[in-house]
């Protein structure tokens, strides 16, 4: 009973230091078409962006988890897929792109003793407020780059891209896979989540958070809330 009533005391402690920071990922109501990017060379599938609904934090794009067993059995990491030292955002109400922070969090999880330690990685896109809207742009290890918004006019889409779309699935781990297609090149799949700023009032005590992370189910924890997609 006493751990117990320590637990909620810490995730009080939590919550009431840390504000709150929302999110949802917002997929347009129609499909790319064949000439949206000039003459026979469209970007098919749905295109997609973050809007920050409440609060302020750092967003950050996932590696997508296909093993949970072994670290060599994950294949489709955005180290392998993808050009993590040019990676970023766009501003989709201003249509500018950034580069990203270039920072990572890591996130592990082990199924039991006797299999791997599944390390995942985040890549920081940047920090954002409320009312922000942003778009993703990865660049293919072949250094082709294409964004999650925006046609072919735009010149952080090479005509190379010619596929993205959200809410493709879940990976192993069971977030939630959005994607970004180039011609010969393959898929980049990849996560998005985030953390809340510590508000003005007050920061962690020192070793709470700590603690709260050596609990099971720590991420849930970090992982803010969602709501759900709608269509603009």
């Amino acid at each position: 009973m006493k751990k117990l009533l320590m637990f909620v005391l810490l995730c009080g402690l939590y919550t009431c230091t840390f504000a709150a920071f929302q999110y949802e990922v917002i997929k347009s109501s129609t499909p790319g078409k064949w000439n949206d990017g000039g003459s026979n060379n469209g970007i098919y599938g749905y295109s997609f962006f973050v809007k920050v609904t409440e609060g302020s934090g750092s967003l950050y794009i996932l590696d997508k988890i296909n093993n949970l067993y072994s670290m060599s059995g994950n294949s489709e990491l955005l180290s392998i897929r993808a050009d993590m030292t040019n990676y970023g955002y766009v501003d989709n109400i201003t249509g500018n792109a950034f580069n990203g922070d270039g920072s990572t969090i890591t996130i592990t999880s082990q199924v039991d003793q006797w299999n791997d330690v599944i390390t995942q990685t985040g890549y920081k896109l940047g920090d954002f407020n409320e009312g922000d809207e942003i778009g993703i742009w990865l660049t293919t290890n072949g250094n082709k780059t294409g964004a999650s918004i925006f046609d072919k006019s735009n010149p952080i889409n090479t005509n190379q891209i010619n596929f993205r779309d959200a809410f493709v699935g879940t990976d192993a781990l069971g977030n939630d896979l959005f994607q970004l297609n180039f011609e010969n090149q393959g898929s980049i799949f990849f996560g998005i989540t985030g953390v809340a700023n510590p508000s003005p009032s007050g920061q962690p005590l020192p070793g709470v958070l700590a603690t709260l992370l050596l609990g099971g189910g720590a991420f849930g924890i970090l992982n803010l809330k969602k709501k759900k997609s709608r269509k603009a």
